[in-house]
């Protein structure tokens, strides 16, 4: 009688007793209404044919009400007022938050807003990317999103008394980047120096380690999980 059963469910295709059903991923979105808040809110640069594209690169803490918390942005063309205006408008914002088998979970999110004035674009993109895999995946993709509910990178960095990096980028100081890949289960299966002052190398080392061990929303793109590079960068104020 055991025999039959253990059939029956092989043939039903539960498997083992230890099987795990893979988990369902939404990343942190923007919500309906954040594009014209920020075009309202934010005055155009003024672009020129010389310098015709102004891109603002931001990183946000998303809650599970959706929330923008530790808005940060950055910018290397000169606009430095676009940028203040820009994480500025973005502080505090209901962004719709990131699930994973539909409960909300918090996320560390990247986002970039690309002003233009170019033929056939518009004069305002929000995108939920930096761009690092733009040539693959297009300009809408989603990049992967660090999960705040378990074992992150950057928290585990700050535990070190000798800690001195604050986190994404910044005009200030030296830079250290870490680059990781990230599967389409959110895990990461390789991490490696980008750039590491001589000073600060113990700080890639041990944020190499801790990417390892930290969670992921996948990064997305046509609404299916990719693996994708995701980099982990600190800046050190002066």
């Amino acid at each position: 009688m055991k025999k039959v059963v253990v059939s029956a469910l092989v043939a039903l295709g539960l498997g083992s007793v230890g099987s795990v059903a893979a988990e369902q991923y939404q990343p942190a979105g923007f919500g309906a209404d954040t594009l014209s808040y920020l075009e309202a809110a934010v005055a155009l640069p003024a672009l020129t044919n010389d310098a015709p594209v102004a891109a603002v690169y931001c990183q946000t803490d998303v809650g599970t009400d959706g929330l923008t918390r530790n808005v940060s942005c950055y910018e290397r063309e000169g606009f430095t007022e676009l940028r203040d205006q820009v994480e500025q408008a973005m502080a505090t914002r209901q962004f719709t938050a990131a699930q994973v088998d539909g409960e909300p979970v918090p996320v560390r999110m990247v986002f970039r807003v690309i002003y233009a004035d170019l033929e056939g674009q518009p004069p305002v993109m929000l995108l939920p990317n930096l761009g690092h895999m733009q040539g693959d995946f297009g300009h809408q993709y989603y990049a992967p999103q660090e999960r705040l509910d378990d074992r992150n990178w950057y928290s585990l960095y700050r535990k070190n008394d000798w800690s001195e990096g604050q986190p994404f980028f910044s005009d200030e100081g030296e830079l250290t980047r870490v680059l990781a890949w990230v599967n389409d289960s959110g895990r990461v299966t390789s991490a490696r120096s980008l750039e590491s002052h001589s000073k600060y190398r113990r700080d890639a080392d041990y944020v190499e380690k801790a990417l390892e061990s930290s969670r992921f929303i996948p990064g997305m793109a046509d609404g299916k999980p990719e693996k994708m590079r995701y980099v982990a960068v600190l800046h050190y104020p002066q």
